[in-house]
């Protein structure tokens, strides 16, 4: 068989008898000898320039055993550079790839954190900032209330005593005690609550009902002095009075003991009535019941 390549010459001498069809059995002039190096060097070209089908250099023999790119990454097992679909997992890299390599720059992880960017080009894990989306918090407190700090972690408010409520400042919300006054229904008129108020039983000296109240001070007949338990916060409080009890031919009044009856503290009441019949006499009586009422 001619030898018209490197991949058909034999291992056993005796059977390469030429080289290119040029004979150089035993015997051949010298001519034949001549042509066959160069054929041989031709051959040895061919072989380095892969320019022959047929002359893959075995995987034994440190080449790849292909003549393409593609089967000798087949054989070698090796997958090929740039975009592809060789790679299937990496298990020896001791460098984290790069964010511009498609990775994350990353060794280590933490335990249950958020990976986000820091840059165009950098990640880290961690804590979730509020400026990404998050809260800036590692932990919430139960039943604690969030306000908005800016780009630092949420402020909060915790509930406090039961039955508190969100109250502004006018700066930020605090938890604090429910406001106990006259919730307004219809209408815009304001409403007004009265600050202390009492029905008495001035025949018996007594309270018989009250609010903000603490003592009834019998001075005499149809005088009486009410202690308030919380101080009026001056002494420009309106008193209103009611004096139930009627007789014939009797008007009965409950007023200001006198001018300066009024005080942070307490009030004093008198009660009277004036007989028919034109007189104008006023009598000190103890009336049942006489209703006073404080608003300010």
């Amino acid at each position: 068989m001619a030898k018209t390549k490197v991949s058909e010459y034999s291992a056993t001498a005796a059977n390469n008898t030429d080289v290119a069809n040029i004979n150089i059995a035993e015997g051949c002039s010298p001519a034949n000898v001549n042509n066959a190096i160069r054929g041989m060097m031709a051959h040895l070209k061919d072989f380095q320039a892969g320019n022959v089908a047929g002359n893959a250099l075995a995987i034994a023999g440190g080449g790849t055993g292909a003549e393409t790119a593609s089967a000798a990454r087949t054989n070698l097992s090796a997958a090929a550079s740039g975009a592809n679909s060789d790679i299937t997992s990496l298990s020896g890299l001791t460098t984290a790839l790069s964010t511009s390599q498609g990775g994350t720059a990353l060794t280590s992880f933490t335990s249950g954190g958020a990976m986000y960017a820091t840059s165009t080009s950098a990640l880290t894990t961690g804590t979730l900032p509020v400026a990404s989306g998050g809260t800036g918090a590692t932990s919430l407190t139960a039943n604690n209330v969030l306000l908005g700090n800016g780009t630092s972690a949420p402020q909060t408010v915790a509930p406090g005593t039961s039955g508190n409520v969100l109250t502004s400042n006018g700066t930020t919300w605090t938890s604090a005690a429910a406001a106990t006054g006259i919730t307004q229904t219809t209408g815009s008129a304001p409403y007004y609550g009265a600050r202390a108020w009492a029905s008495i039983n001035e025949g018996g000296a007594s309270l018989q009902s009250s609010a903000n109240i603490s003592s009834l001070t019998d001075n005499g007949a149809g005088d009486f002095t009410l202690t308030f338990t919380t101080a009026m916060p001056d002494t420009n409080y309106s008193v209103v009075f009611g004096s139930s009890y009627y007789a014939q031919n009797q008007v009965h009044v409950t007023t200001l003991d006198n001018s300066s009856a009024r005080a942070t503290g307490s009030v004093r009441i008198q009660s009277y009535y004036i007989a028919g019949g034109g007189d104008t006499v006023t009598i000190a009586g103890d009336f049942n019941p006489v209703g006073v009422a404080i608003f300010r």
